[in-house]
């Protein structure tokens, strides 16, 4: 009698990749196991012939917070694994989170790395690292948030039209890499000057407390309305807060009818990769707003709208590392998507506004020449090169410092000797950003009255 045995043929072609159960393994129920969980995936070949992985390894190593057994062997680093034909292998993984272990990030990154036949492929892993609300794409309704425990948006959320999400003071957002917060309905902020509510990345190094571009932002989706940002930080992501934007990349959708509407005041908006406040054919007040450190624009007003800005200070002075190359304020009445030219009004006004910063000129327009482009400036310090003795130019003071208590620790409120003292005039923004009166009959232009 004869024997013989007859190894499975081996797939080697490069174009062979392995298919995962899942692209990232989520551990979003840390807390309610007291630290620790297991989750599982399968690894399946799909090919006629098996298939060999070269290495599978945790890419974090002995010091991830991870752990993974593969095929009911414990370890962080396995090699040749083979899987037969159109068959599968199971990876568990585990993580334990010790919250006593001192500050640990919102959200704990780690990958497992395949590498078959040259190729390269991953899962992510993610797990919740300290306690908090954590909201996961979910679209929101008529919900409050309350100052209890931080609030960490992972790949954004959605306020669903017809609904109002309601913040309250004190209250602290953070939100991880490329998300943000979208508003089909209405966000409502109800912070107060001792306890602001704040929206910022999820890294909490302190590498990272002012660098720009580490979220989306907030965004004011076309057709929302009411929507109410009182006493707020926003910081370091690529806008502060953004008016008019729309899924629907079709221009000729955007209309005066459904152009989104948002209160912002007593308001701190800096270190923005792009704009501080975005108006998109859309309807924005801003009353005792500071906007600062801005790579691109502190405001930009593109494509027409309606804005009413008073006691707004805009500085960009490309402090903290952030390059400043544009007019820290730009106006527009047109927007062009490839051969074809959309238009729309715009009226914009300013009073009793600082917008200042690095350039000689400040102060950038884009009018058609065929929509109306109308704005005013009155009782402003401006920087600009351009001739402020038009109409659109009211009791303007053109190119003086504004002489702030110390700009380079981004303190915008003014020093006695500030030509921005006494210069404004009486509106109905009765306070200033820190809730001072305005009660000597002359307010000081900008977001702070001075105090001695």
């Amino acid at each position: 009698m004869f024997f013989s045995c007859k190894k499975d043929a081996v797939i080697t072609d490069p174009s062979a990749k392995l298919h995962f159960t899942t692209d990232t393994v989520m551990f979003d129920t840390v807390f309610t196991t007291i630290g620790s969980t297991t989750h599982n995936f399968r690894v399946h070949n799909r090919n006629k012939k098996a298939i060999v992985i070269s290495s599978i390894e945790l890419a974090g190593g002995v010091n991830s917070l991870f752990r993974i057994n593969v095929d009911g062997i414990s370890g962080t680093s396995f090699s040749d694994i083979q899987i037969p034909a159109k068959d599968s292998i199971y990876i568990f993984v585990e993580v334990t989170i010790d919250q006593t272990a001192g500050v640990l990030p919102f959200i704990i990154n780690d990958s497992i790395i395949f590498v078959t036949n040259s190729n390269v492929q991953d899962v992510k892993l993610v797990a919740w690292g300290q306690d908090a609300h954590f909201f996961n794409g979910q679209v929101l309704c008529d919900m409050t948030w309350s100052n209890d425990k931080p609030y960490v948006i992972y790949n954004s959320v959605l306020v669903d039209s017809g609904c109002t999400l309601t913040i309250n003071q004190g209250v602290q957002v953070y939100t991880h890499s490329n998300a943000g917060l979208f508003v089909d309905g209405t966000l409502i902020v109800n912070g107060t000057v001792d306890d602001p509510v704040v929206f910022q990345g999820d890294r909490l190094e302190s590498y990272y407390d002012d660098i720009p571009g580490q979220w989306y932002g907030i965004f004011i989706l076309r057709g929302s309305t009411g929507s109410v940002i009182d006493h707020a930080l926003i910081k370091n992501a690529f806008y502060g807060v953004s008016a008019g934007s729309f899924s629907n990349p079709d221009l000729s959708q955007f209309t005066l009818a459904n152009a989104p509407d948002v209160l912002i005041k007593r308001t701190v908006i800096q270190n923005m990769s792009y704009t501080g406040i975005f108006g998109f054919k859309s309807n924005i007040t801003a009353e005792n707003t500071l906007i600062n450190n801005c790579v691109k624009h502190g405001a930009q007003l593109a494509f027409g709208g309606n804005y009413d800005f008073t006691h707004v200070t805009m500085v960009n002075n490309g402090l903290t590392g952030i390059d400043h190359g544009d007019a820290t304020l730009a106006l527009g009445n047109f927007a062009e998507d490839e051969s074809v030219h959309y238009k729309e009004d715009l009226n914009a006004t300013f009073t009793n506004c600082i917008i200042s910063g690095s350039l000689d000129e400040e102060l950038e327009y884009s009018d058609d020449n065929i929509a109306q482009f109308n704005y005013l400036f009155e009782n402003c310090l401006l920087k600009t090169e351009l001739n402020v003795s038009a109409a659109e130019y009211i009791a303007i003071i053109k190119n003086q410092d504004p002489i702030f208590q110390d700009k380079l620790e981004d303190d915008y409120h003014l020093q006695l000797g500030s030509p921005c003292r006494n210069a404004g005039k009486l509106t109905f923004v009765l306070d200033d950003l820190d809730d001072v009166a305005r009660s000597d009959g002359a307010p000081d232009i900008g977001a702070y009255e001075y105090v001695p």
